[in-house]
C-alpha cells in the first residue's frame, strides 16, 4: 500500500491525463458503469463549534465512488473548522483550518474492486485542486469557443493555478488576465504561471479588467460575494467558478447553456437545532441552480446527451456545484498508477490495515 504526499502528487501530475481520465469517467457516469455517493455530490457532517470565529462550525466531509473501467473504489473525507470572514474591503470569504490555521486534513483512500485490497493513502490537498480544475477544464472541452485563447482568472491560489494548467491543457491559452484582492499575491501567480505554462501572464488591478475581453472566465475565489458581474458578461464566453456564489445572479438568466456539475447537492447533517444557526449557514450552497431540474448536468454533456456550443456568440456557464467522489476515483488511480511506474510514494505493509475478526 502507498502512502503518497502532496509533494509526491506534484511530481507525479500529468494534467492532460488527469482531464482525459476524468472525461471518461463522467462517461462511465451516464452509462452506469460509474457510481458516485451521495449520488449527487458529498456529505456533511457538521456542528457548531465553540470559539471567537464568525459562523464557526465543525464539519466532517466524504464522498464516494466507484469507476470500473480504473477498477478502484475511493473515498474522500476532511476534518475542518469552518468559519466567516468578512474583510475591510467589504469582501466576505470561508476559512477553514484543522488544528490551526494554515494547517487542513484531507485523505483518498483508494481500494482495488478485484480483490478489495487497500491500494494508497493520498494526501488531498494538490489532487483536490487538480480534479477540480481537470473537471472544469472537460466542462470547457464542450462549451468554450475551439478558438478561446484568453482566460480571465479571478483568484491566486491554489485553484487558481490549477485551473490555469487545466484550461492550458485543452485549450491554446496565449494569455491569462489575474485578479485577487492582495497585489503581491497576484502579482506571484503572474511571474510563476507564466514561467510555468510559458504564456503570458498578466495582473490585472480589478476584476472587471480581468474578466473584459476573456474567452474563458473562471472564478477561483473563496468569495460569498458575486466577483463575475452583469455589466462585463457578452456573449461568445465562457464561465465557471468554484463556489457558486462568485457569479452575479442575473448573469444565469442571459445564458444560452447552463450546464450543473451533478444533480442535487452537498448532503449535511448538522448536531444543531435551528435556532443555534446564523442566517448564512442556512444558506443553500447550490445559490438555486440545483432545483433548475430542466438544466443538463456534466454526465450529460459528455455522453452526448446534451448539447455543447453550438454557435461562437453563445453565453455558456458551468456551473461547479458541490464535488462529485467520481474525479477522486479517476484521478487517483492516474497517480496510483504513476507512482507504481515511477517507483514514488512510501510504501505501508498492507497487513496494518488487515484483520482476521469478520465485521
Amino acid at each position: 500500500m502507498l502512502l503518497l504526499n502532496n509533494e509526491d502528487v506534484e511530481r507525479l501530475l500529468d494534467m492532460p491525463a488527469m482531464v482525459d481520465a476524468i472525461d471518461e469517467a463522467y462517461k462511465e457516469l451516464a452509462d452506469g458503469h460509474a457510481v458516485n455517493l451521495p449520488e449527487g455530490g458529498r456529505m456533511d457532517v457538521m456542528a457548531p463549534s465553540p470559539g471567537a470565529e464568525l459562523d464557526r462550525s465543525y464539519i466532517w466531509g466524504a464522498m464516494a465512488s466507484i469507476v470500473r473501467s480504473r477498477g478502484v473504489f475511493a473515498l474522500r473525507m476532511k476534518s475542518d473548522i469552518m468559519y466567516t470572514q468578512e474583510h475591510d474591503d467589504g469582501g466576505v470569504t470561508i476559512e477553514k483550518y484543522c488544528v490551526q490555521p494554515g494547517t487542513y486534513c484531507g485523505l483518498v483512500m483508494l481500494f482495488n474492486i478485484a480483490n478489495a485490497e487497500p491500494l494508497a493513502i493520498i494526501n488531498d490537498g494538490v489532487i483536490q485542486h487538480a480534479r477540480v480544475a481537470a473537471t472544469s477544464a472537460v466542462a470547457s472541452r464542450y462549451l468554450a469557443r475551439p478558438d478561446s485563447s484568453t482566460v480571465g482568472m479571478l483568484g491566486s491560489g491554489g485553484m487558481a493555478r490549477s485551473h490555469a494548467e487545466a484550461f492550458a491543457a485543452v485549450h491554446s491559452v496565449k494569455r491569462i488576465n489575474v485578479y485577487s484582492p492582495t497585489k503581491e499575491h497576484r502579482e506571484e501567480y503572474a511571474r510563476e504561471m507564466s514561467a510555468k505554462l510559458e504564456i503570458e501572464v498578466v495582473a490585472v488591478s480589478s476584476e472587471r479588467e480581468a474578466v473584459i475581453g476573456a474567452d474563458i472566465v473562471t472564478g477561483c475565489s473563496d468569495s460569498l460575494l458575486p466577483v463575475i458581474k452583469d455589466e462585463w458578461v457578452v456573449p461568445g464566453m465562457h464561465l465557471t467558478c468554484v463556489l457558486p456564489y462568485e457569479i452575479e445572479r442575473s448573469v444565469e438568466e442571459r445564458c444560452d447553456i447552463i450546464v450543473r456539475h451533478v444533480n442535487g447537492g452537498a448532503y449535511r447533517v448538522r448536531a444543531a437545532t435551528d435556532d443555534e444557526l446564523t442566517d448564512r449557514q442556512r444558506q443553500d450552497p447550490s445559490h438555486g441552480l440545483m432545483s433548475r431540474t430542466d438544466l443538463p448536468i456534466l454526465q450529460d454533456l459528455v455522453s452526448g446527451r446534451a448539447e455543447g456550443r453550438t454557435r461562437a456568440d453563445q453565453l455558456t456557464y458551468y456551473a461547479n456545484t458541490p464535488g462529485s467522489a467520481v474525479q477522486f476515483a479517476a484521478a487517483g488511480s492516474v497517480l496510483y498508477d504513476a507512482a507504481r511506474e515511477q517507483g514514488l510514494g512510501r510504501e505501508l505493509p498492507t497487513e496494518w490495515f488487515l484483520q482476521n475478526i469478520r465485521d
